[in-house]
């Protein structure tokens, strides 16, 4: 073959190249996670994503990139919620309460009073009809849950100690939203409940524009709170439900195969949760090799808060026809 030959040829294949359709360069879509939690695998939100990550990359052949941005990197709550759904973001992660934003219905997942344990709490939210409740949730925002799992049993953290339900008196007191069933029985107490996202908890802490703050372990030892605030006291019935949305264009645009994965890797990477809420004696011991102590009510106490709280918890519900539906659903998951 003389030179002509081999240059001709050359150039046809590199025409080929150009105009024959090649399907091992398949369309990638970037998925971004935001999260306010830091970067650490002992915190159960962030070893949810990690897992969440290796998943659907690896069932997608790497057409979908997923990329994690942990400790409010993409903003702070209340506005990377908002960025999902503007589509600015297509999955954001926050506690439940400032989802109620997109849609009041989310605000049933803070109710008080259903579950015995983080685990039958987890346990509940994964009964098909609990699915089939909160995958309509969001749908008039342009979201859809992902995820949504329980973070372990709900605490306070103050810089002085709270053992009674006397102690939450005076005290200005950070939730994780505005909504009745987190404000109102605060307020029963005798507390001023504040609405202030993740971010601004320890700052607050620092400054007094609050003198406590309602979360959980994992949170309060990620974000070292016990160098501003020594006691964590934990709420009986209460536990801390975070979950993330997923903007429903964007599972339009990857498609029904693709958007099947993220949906379908959602759910396996909740059995990390399950794993974390056992850990729970370690997050107590690193609470306290922090140089924190953790309070639980005696039951004298227990009854006093739960005679506080869960009248206002019924009386929330039951004004509300959609609310007391929804509740109603999560109890018969929760009873069987």
């Amino acid at each position: 073959m003389n030179i002509k030959t081999i240059t001709t040829a050359a150039l046809l294949a590199g025409a080929a190249a150009i105009f024959t359709p090649s399907h091992a360069t398949a369309q990638e879509y970037v998925l971004k996670v935001s999260a306010p939690i830091p970067p650490t695998e002992k915190d159960s939100v962030y070893a949810w994503m990690l897992a969440f990550e290796k998943g659907v990359e690896a069932s997608s052949n790497g057409q979908i990139d997923v990329q994690l941005f942990p400790a409010n990197q993409l903003g702070q709550l209340p506005a990377a919620v908002e960025g999902v759904s503007m589509g600015t973001i297509e999955v954001s992660f926050s506690i439940i309460g400032f989802f109620s934003s997109l849609d009041p219905r989310f605000q049933v997942l803070d109710a008080g009073g259903l579950f015995d344990s983080p685990e039958h709490a987890m346990q509940a939210l994964q009964q098909p009809e609990s699915r089939a409740m909160l995958a309509e949730f969001g749908k008039s925002a342009g979201v859809r849950p992902l995820v949504m799992v329980i973070d372990g049993q709900g605490v306070i953290v103050s810089k002085n100690p709270i053992s009674t339900v006397a102690d939450f008196k005076g005290l200005k007191v950070r939730t994780g939203g505005a909504t009745p069933l987190l404000t109102k029985p605060l307020a029963a107490m005798g507390a001023a409940p504040i609405a202030m996202p993740l971010g601004e908890v320890v700052p607050g802490l620092q400054t007094g524009t609050i003198d406590a703050a309602t979360n959980s372990m994992a949170v309060v030892n990620g974000f070292k709170m016990a160098d501003v605030a020594k006691n964590v006291t934990y709420l009986p019935g209460n536990y801390t439900t975070v979950g993330a949305v997923v903007n429903t264009a964007f599972l339009e645009r990857i498609g029904p195969d693709l958007a099947a994965i993220v949906l379908d890797e959602a759910q396996k990477a909740e059995s990390v949760i399950f794993d974390h809420l056992a850990k729970t004696p370690m997050q107590e011991a690193a609470w306290e090799a922090a140089g924190g102590q953790v309070i639980r009510f005696n039951d004298a106490e227990q009854e006093n808060y739960l005679s506080v709280t869960n009248p206002i918890v019924a009386e929330i519900i039951s004004a509300n026809l959609q609310m007391q539906s929804d509740f109603d659903v999560l109890k018969a998951a929760a009873a069987k």
